[in-house]
């Protein structure tokens, strides 16, 4: 039968063949369609500039990225693929410029698995030193950080990658594992200390039961046991300590103050129910403070006592400015108050700005000066909250 040579090729009984290459041997990859020759070759050599095309774009990405690495596989798929093609062209040369880049990047990858080596041992080294930082937050972001970069650095060389990483990641296991160990036992010691106050308290609760010599020297045995036992977090100390104080002194905290009578009574002077008293309004001030919380009922009372004074005050200077001041018509009255108010503001403001001239003076070393000034640069600033609430009053019609 007739043998009919194309370029790579050959026909023969109708069917298209592509001639052997590397080892490989000839194969039939087609036939003569519509008994039309030449359109049939062309369609094998097309398909084959297809692959070549294809496999040009792969080498122009690696020639132009820095992640070379990323294209070994497609280039062994290429390599591979390349037998099983139908097609007629120079596969040989297709087959060594594949070969070339392989290695190309083989080369790369063999190199930079060195030196990921390196980097990954010197990780394994300085994760070392976590066992030796006490603290617990800082180790953990030692860690954290550790594994980060572990991670953005690729895989190290093949026949110690597998080593390396049980290696690194068994260490940060065992991090994890004692940090879970440690909290885990100092939850278990503060509810043991916990209970220990728990018991104290109830402890002390029996000391209503004793008095003299006896009833002191159980309350000096528990004050030891007590300093004795051990730090537990701040929100189970403060009331156990609170609770143990109490029972301890033998009398209750609470205050002995009624303050919605105390501020039913200041409102009534306010109002003009009742007839304003300095001498009154001191001892239950003085009263006010055997309270020694932070009641929010108490501090209304103190400001409120603030204000009737500051009002007494300033009804007497105009009275004294004005001598037939009860006479005026209102909307004077109102004037005239104002007036006064916004003068003792202004006043308070200038001595406000002299301390604070004067507290710049005073250097850190000496505290207690520096603690008098702030402690008047509050107060006066105080007062000057005080006198505006005033002149609200006197705005609304309560003054």
């Amino acid at each position: 039968m007739d043998i009919l040579e194309v370029p790579f090729g050959f026909i023969k009984d109708s069917k298209v063949f592509q001639k052997g290459w590397g080892g490989n041997a000839d194969r039939e990859i087609g036939e003569v369609r519509d008994e039309d020759t030449e359109k049939s070759v062309q369609f094998f050599q097309d398909r084959f500039a297809d692959l070549e095309k294809k496999i040009r774009e792969v080498t122009e990405k690696i020639d132009s990225t820095e992640n070379k690495g990323s294209f070994l596989m497609k280039l062994v798929h290429l390599k591979e693929h390349l037998p099983q093609h139908d097609g007629l062209g120079d596969y040989q040369v297709l087959h060594d410029q594949i070969i070339k880049y392989e290695n190309l990047v083989r080369d790369i990858i063999k190199k930079n698995r060195v030196r990921n080596t390196e980097i990954k041992t010197a990780l394994l080294e300085e994760g070392k030193q976590i066992a030796e930082i006490v603290n617990w937050k800082e180790a953990t972001e030692l860690v954290n950080d550790l594994k980060s970069r572990w991670i953005k650095t690729g895989s190290a060389e093949e026949e110690k990658n597998e080593e390396l990483e049980e290696a690194f990641w068994g260490q940060v296991k065992e991090f994890f594992d004692r940090k879970k160990q440690f909290f885990e036992d100092k939850q278990k010691l503060t509810e043991h200390r916990k209970k220990q106050y728990e018991e104290l308290v109830e402890e002390a609760k029996k000391l209503a039961d004793l008095h003299g010599q006896e009833r002191f020297n159980k309350v000096k045995e528990l004050k030891e046991q007590w300093k004795e036992t051990g730090g537990i977090p701040a929100e189970f100390y403060k009331p156990l300590n609170t609770e143990f104080n109490k029972n301890l002194k033998g009398r209750s905290f609470k205050p002995s103050i009624d303050y919605s009578d105390t501020l039913q009574k200041l409102e009534a002077i306010k109002s003009g129910k009742e007839a304003f008293d300095g001498e009154e309004l001191g001892k239950i001030k003085k009263f006010l403070f055997r309270d020694k919380g932070r009641n929010p009922d108490k501090q209304k009372c103190l400001e409120l006592i603030q204000l009737l004074n500051e009002r007494a005050f300033v009804i007497k200077l105009s009275q004294k400015r004005f001598p037939d001041f009860s006479k005026l018509e209102a909307d004077k009255k109102k004037s005239i108050r104002k007036s006064i108010i916004n003068d003792l503001i202004s006043r308070d403001q200038e001595d406000l700005k002299i301390y604070e001239e004067n507290s710049a003076n005073f250097s850190s070393a000496d505290g207690k000066m520096n603690k008098m000034v702030e402690n008047k640069i509050r107060s006066q600033k105080r007062k000057i909250e005080i006198k505006s609430k005033l002149l609200d009053w006197v705005d609304s019609g309560e003054f």
